[in-house]
């Protein structure tokens, strides 16, 4: 039901694109977020190698695919929160001919921060709502006991109402997990 419309950005987990889907005459925009288990045949091979045999490698990647799905839930309970990215629905796709997946989530179409504030200084009042937009985001991660870990400028984007949002919580985790590694 979506095309791909062009590439809006890269992370080492996957690559995100503006999608369209055009119903009734009118278009409506997504951001499509692709990631592919394993990341590519030299991952593939080198799992592979390090195996017993294609049962204990299959499992191994069906293993990182549980682990996004996780992810995606975690994203599932942020619906509603007006200072993150909305997730808006997902789909795995498990290749016929090889081991691997392919995981499509789709998510808000936004403007990144990136290019929001590119070419111009940012005002007093804007560097403001961004701090405490930011704050709320962070507050609600809180509540439900996550740690985003990567906030950066690539990660915040802008809806046409001027909200910043924080996105990719592809690195994210569960506080309690991350505790007890530590």
């Amino acid at each position: 039901e979506w095309q791909l419309v062009e590439k809006i950005g890269e992370g080492s987990f996957g690559k995100v694109y503006k999608a369209q889907r055009t119903e009734r005459g009118r278009t409506f925009y997504s951001a499509i977020k692709i990631i592919s288990i394993p990341g590519n045949k030299g991952e593939l091979d080198s799992v592979r190698s390090e195996m017993n045999d294609e049962q204990s490698t299959r499992e191994y990647f069906r293993n990182l695919v549980e682990d996004c799905v996780q992810e995606i839930y975690t994203m599932e309970h942020f619906c509603g929160n007006s200072h993150i990215v909305s997730f808006e629905d997902f789909k795995v796709v498990e290749y016929l001919d090889e081991i691997g997946w392919d995981i499509f989530i789709r998510m808000e179409y936004l403007t990144s921060f990136m290019e929001y504030y590119a070419g111009k200084n940012l005002t007093e009042k804007e560097v403001m709502k961004l701090g405490i937009d930011l704050c709320r985001s962070l507050e609600y991660c809180g509540q439900l006991h996550i740690i985003h870990r990567d906030i950066k400028p690539e990660n915040i984007f802008v809806s046409r109402f001027g909200d910043f949002k924080l996105g990719d919580f592809g690195i994210a985790r569960e506080l309690e997990k991350t505790m007890s590694t530590l």
